[in-house]
């Protein structure tokens, strides 16, 4: 497990209603807590965590935290340290599964109920919960102090870093997807770990450093992947590494229990700088092993190649089996807005296989009714408009699949528009379409022979195109190739 919290991976307080004594930040700083005798600022006594004044009135003190590494949470510890006599007297922790932008409208599900706390100490508390959690409510009751909060878990990661727009490459180690610094050489400075940050360097101290080698040999450390896949190129950043950054580099790998195989010799690297290594012949690998000569300091270590595709479909399935039920929602109406359609799909989770989710996704269109067919119509923007009923993500989709349109000639848009008004005057809904590798041409003379259906056969056949248009959606979120079924 790994802290999802920490600031260390881009955890960052979002909100918080009193910070008087002490800043809220301090709760997600990686390093223990310290205490300074006998040293004041203008507030009062200084504290390395997050505290609040006395409170006066009724009611209790909040922060929502924001996860560096979205995911799902298994336990959580409470760090008092050095808060005596003016810890608080209880606390309780809530969670959601929204992006920021929509944190507003997120719905809190409590994972840890109101429980007392005790002063000068450090407390675990195992979560059963296992949906996925991008944000955290933190309520200390009344008021008080608490010196860390650590959150760890299982990353999640996002469909971008999994599976990125125009199949392009992802990095294999980060620690978003669940990459790992397992063991090294010499840990004399600094950790492993810190090489899979997703975040910058913010220091020589983030980042991975080896005692000065006095005798013969190199120092190493390895790297499980988050992700297997086929390895392209690795940047080895020496940010911040000065004085001390490795002469060289080289690169093994190796799959499951194999054994090391070289695959990039040694290569000279800057200091102070992303040293971007090629690798001749594309690898596959799970797990890395970087060679530092002769010894050193390295801040980040990117792996960059492309996801093993069947590990790929599994990431993302997990991912959508421990959603919260109102990002799951958003999830399937991204690929449908038939609410009958999307109640039925969140209710089946889980699904076992991909196979198993697109076999739900037929049966939940054969008990479909007209009214449900409309509501998915409606959804969608005209064929050669942008618009319609759908979120971001649903625009974005139906961009790309209208991409013949894009390329059309003035006139045959002008067509397109004609008969799309012709159409919703003809049927009373918008002209569904699978518009993804069709021509403008080919959507306007496909709607043309439409116009000729009776109402009944017409709902047929747009409800035909509506499966077809919802199972690739399905198919590319879910990181699928599109004729896999």
């Amino acid at each position: 497990m790994v802290d999802l919290a920490t600031s260390r991976f881009g955890g960052e307080v979002v909100w918080c209603n009193d910070e008087f004594f002490a800043p809220v930040a301090n709760l997600l700083n990686p390093n223990a807590p310290v205490w300074k005798e006998g040293e004041f600022t203008d507030q009062g006594k200084w504290m390395d965590g997050w505290e609040t004044r006395r409170r006066r009135q009724e009611g209790f003190d909040s922060c929502v935290l924001r996860l560096g590494l979205p995911g799902i949470i298994h336990k959580i510890t409470v760090d008092t340290s050095y808060f005596t006599g003016n810890f608080p007297e209880s606390f309780s922790l809530e969670a959601c599964g929204e992006p920021t932008e929509r944190l507003a409208e997120a719905e809190w599900e409590e994972i840890i109920p109101r429980t007392a706390l005790t002063g000068d100490a450090q407390v675990d508390f195992e979560v059963p919960d296992s949906h996925r959690v991008t944000h955290l409510r933190l309520n200390i009751f009344p008021d008080g102090g608490i010196a860390r909060l650590r959150v760890d878990g299982e990353p999640i990661p996002e469909m971008n870093q999994v599976c990125p727009e125009g199949g392009g490459l992802v990095d294999l180690a980060v620690a978003t997807v669940g990459g790992r610094g397992v063991a090294a050489s010499d840990a004399h400075y600094s950790s492993p770990a810190n090489l899979v940050s997703p975040t910058d360097p913010a220091g020589m101290w983030d980042g991975w450093e080896t005692a000065r080698r006095r005798g013969a040999g190199h120092d190493w450390a390895v790297v499980e992947l988050g992700l297997p896949g086929v390895i392209e190129a690795v940047d080895v950043d020496t940010r911040h590494f000065k004085g001390n950054a490795p002469g060289w580099v080289s690169l093994d790998v190796a799959q499951a229990e194999g054994d090391w195989v070289e695959a990039c010799q040694r290569a000279a690297v800057e200091a102070h700088a992303v040293n971007r290594v090629e690798f001749t012949d594309p690898v596959e690998a799970d797990r890395v092993r970087l060679n530092i000569h002769p010894d050193g300091g390295v801040a980040r270590l990117r792996v960059w190649g492309r996801p093993d595709p069947s590990a790929a479909a599994a990431v993302r399935l997990r991912y959508l089996n421990c959603l919260f039920p109102q990002a799951a929602h958003s999830f399937f109406a991204t690929a449908c807005a038939a609410s009958p359609w999307v109640e039925a799909m969140v209710a089946g989770r889980p699904y076992a296989t991909a196979k198993t989710l697109l076999a739900a996704t037929e049966k939940a269109f054969d008990r479909l009714h007209e009214d449900g067919w409309r509501q998915a119509f409606a959804a969608h923007p005209r064929i050669g408009e942008r618009g319609g009923r759908q979120d971001q993500e649903g625009e974005s989709l139906s961009s790309r699949e209208q991409a013949g349109v894009s390329t059309a000639e003035d006139v045959v848009r002008a067509e397109l528009a004609d008969v799309n008004r012709r159409y919703e005057a003809c049927f009373g809904y918008t002209y569904i379409v699978r518009a993804a590798g069709r021509t403008a041409e080919e959507m306007l003379a496909i709607a043309r022979r439409r116009l000729d259906n009776d109402p009944a056969t017409e709902l047929e056949e747009a409800a035909g195109e509506q499966r077809q248009i919802t199972m690739r959606r399905l198919k590319r979120m879910l990181c699928l190739p599109e004729e896999e079924t």
